[in-house]
């Protein structure tokens, strides 16, 4: 819905299979109070969250930006590697919509590659899906992957352009990220192009738990 009422607002934005330069952003500044500790941190097989999706992003051989506000507590894979920017937030903290600023502030490619750090099911075969995809929309300023008819604005691409936009969201302290959106050309990627389980948070032990209980059973599916 929000593609089709935003769709004609104005010009410009990302183009169809234009050539483009792109960095992975991933978001890691929030304060995990319904986990009880840094979700970044959490175990996912014998790595951390962090290094997991860091990983996923210089699969695809993209530049990559960690957004934290304790980059103290990162592993030293991520901090000790120079293809890796780690940053605090370049304004003061809001939340996403800080951290997306600072990425755009930050960096001088042309699309941003976004994911929170609470992603564990997010792959590289999963982000060469949605960079497929992509290739194939028409003028565009983010492109949001959904589930159940809702759209996840921490997995997803942006188009810089969109800049404008998050440093007037700022400055007027409008912190929610979706009324933001519903001034742009959003474009909700089809439920059927990704894995359903890419959208999946682990926002608390629970969801972590259940994370873990479907990560074991895929691999033990992948052992036979």
């Amino acid at each position: 819905m929000m593609e089709q009422r935003n769709a004609t607002k104005r010009g410009g934005g990302c183009l169809m299979n234009s050539t483009y330069s792109m960095c992975g952003v991933i978001l890691a500044g929030g304060r995990s109070s319904r986990m009880g500790q840094r979700k970044e941190l959490l175990g996912w097989g014998a790595e951390t969250l962090i290094e997991h999706l860091v990983g996923c992003v210089r699969a695809l051989s993209l530049p990559c930006l960690v957004v934290t506000n304790e980059p103290q507590l990162l592993p030293d894979s991520v901090t000790n590697d120079s293809e890796i920017q780690v940053s605090c937030d370049a304004v003061e903290p809001c939340g996403p919509l800080g951290a997306i600023l600072t990425a755009c502030r930050l960096r001088t490619e042309d699309r941003l590659l976004l994911l929170s750090c609470d992603l564990p099911f997010v792959t590289p075969g999963e982000l060469e899906k949605l960079l497929a995809y992509q290739a194939n929309v028409e003028q565009w300023d983010a492109i949001l992957a959904q589930s159940q008819n809702r759209l996840h604005p921490l997995l997803g691409i942006y188009c810089r352009e969109t800049q404008p936009f998050w440093e007037s969201a700022y400055a007027n302290r409008e912190l929610k990220l979706m009324a933001t959106l519903g001034k742009m050309r959003v474009h909700a990627v089809p439920e059927d192009v990704l894995d359903p389980w890419t959208t999946y948070n682990a926002n608390t032990p629970t969801e972590y738990e259940r994370a873990l209980a479907e990560w074991s059973v895929r691999r033990e599916g992948e052992a036979k």
